[in-house]
């Protein structure tokens, strides 16, 4: 059973994002100053007052769209008011009425839906009498807040629940979901993947780099189990980092990777791989997340037969940090292998949650000291004495050792290499710790 839709739309700049981060309570959608910020439908789900829904926000309505990235918008809005039960129309009240105002609320007319008509920037007692005008708009009487003092908003919120059916967490049947981080290079196709993963326009796709600015949380069911997707604003280098709503679209996208269970790094096959792509690589392997490579665009590029070697032999190349993860040679534009990457992130997720039992560590553990021990390290030699699992996502392993701090890098990465071979592993970074068990360290 799903959560009814609460949609907030209204023209740009109006603050729908400002109210949904207090509804949230929690910074969700990117607030800033410059109109239509906010361009995709981005959905958290609310309890309260014993009641559940989920709250979505939207991009501004634009009435007459003027060119094609604003008509997708429109698009967005429309489809979101279609699956709402309730509509929450945010209206401005230092503009007054405008003309888009009244053709909104003309097409919000033809929905026979719940409108609360919400009137925002009511701070003061100088503005009481401009919210009667609003009444113009023929949707019911105003109800006045004010995002930026936190003012009006709890009652909005009982009006808006009386309504609701009665539902809690427990009928919803909510339930911990996977979470993915789709990252990259601006205009790889990230959203495109989403489109086709989702079957549905619902992400906006534009070939103008940095059309997604928010990070984007969809829940969908694959396979009975439930995935949660987040698109994210693309990550440039900081030196192309312009101003200071794009700076937070690379912190939010930063942000969504510490969050996630899984990162997909999305490569366009059709361009070269830049540095900036090495950083995010390290980032995720930094933050011990598992992870896929999928190189979209594939049915762009001419095939030889050594083209996908050689492309693998490449990324391995340049992504040594990235070594265990498994590469995906999509399309987003025909579909190609694009659902294939949820089957292979249920595979991944379930080696990233993966526990294994102490007596089959140790065994492992000793073959591992018998066909290679440590090697000499001057007058000492390590060894490697009992190995345990203290943690999972990722696999997080103490080894307990005498000489820790004399083991070699090139020692340390073959007992890794000897995991993986003994366990799976694939897909997901592993984290080895030595504790000393030598009387004296020299």
């Amino acid at each position: 059973m799903s959560l009814p839709v609460v949609a907030i739309i209204g023209r740009p700049n109006v603050g729908k994002s400002s109210l949904f981060n207090l509804i949230a309570k929690k910074q969700i959608s990117v607030v800033h100053d410059y109109p239509g910020v906010t361009r995709d439908r981005i959905y958290a789900d609310i309890e309260w007052d014993d009641r559940c829904f989920t709250i979505a926000d939207t991009g501004g309505l634009d009435a007459k769209p003027e060119e094609e990235l604003i008509d997708q918008v429109q698009h967005q809005v429309e489809t979101a008011v279609e699956e709402a039960k309730v509509i929450i129309f945010l209206v401005d009240v230092r503009t007054g009425v405008m003309p888009h105002d009244l053709l909104v609320a003309e097409k919000l007319r033809q929905f026979d839906k719940p409108v609360f008509l919400v009137v925002n920037k009511v701070e003061g007692q100088k503005f009481d009498n401009d919210v009667y005008d609003f009444y113009r708009l023929g949707l019911g009487e105003p109800i006045p807040i004010s995002c930026a003092q936190n003012w009006g908003v709890g009652g909005l919120l009982e009006q808006i629940v009386f309504i609701l059916p009665e539902l809690d967490v427990e009928s919803v049947g909510l339930s911990s979901s996977i979470k993915i981080a789709i990252v990259g290079r601006p205009n790889v196709g990230k959203s495109s993947i989403m489109n086709a993963i989702l079957g549905e326009n619902r992400m906006i796709v534009s070939d103008k780099p940095g059309t997604t600015r928010d990070a984007v949380n969809i829940h969908f069911v694959y396979q009975h189990i439930e995935f949660e997707l987040i698109d994210t604003a693309g990550m440039r280098r900081k030196s192309s980092v312009k101003d200071d709503l794009e700076q937070f679209s690379v912190q939010r996208a930063t942000k969504s990777i510490r969050q996630s269970d899984i990162a997909w790094l999305v490569l366009d096959a059709s361009d070269d791989i830049a540095k900036q792509e090495k950083m995010i690589a390290n980032y995720i392997a930094t933050q011990g997340k598992a992870s896929i490579i999928l190189v979209n665009k594939w049915d762009l590029i001419e095939k030889e037969n050594d083209t996908f070697n050689r492309f693998v032999d490449r990324i391995h190349g340049l992504f040594p940090q990235l070594d265990y993860v498994p590469i995906l040679f999509v399309s987003a534009l025909t579909g190609q292998r694009v659902t294939n990457a949820l089957d292979l992130s249920l595979e991944i997720h379930r080696e990233y949650c993966t526990r294994i039992p102490t007596t089959e560590l140790n065994s492992v553990l000793t073959r591992i000291k018998s066909v290679y021990p440590p090697p000499r390290a001057g007058k000492v030699r390590p060894n490697l004495k009992y190995i345990t699992q203290i943690d999972v996502k990722p696999p997080t392993f103490l080894i307990f050792a005498s000489y820790p701090h004399k083991i070699k890098a090139h020692y340390e990465a073959y007992v890794v290499n000897e995991l993986r071979d003994a366990f799976g592993f694939e897909g997901t970074p592993l984290r080895i710790y030595y504790r000393s068990t030598s009387k004296k360290v020299k």
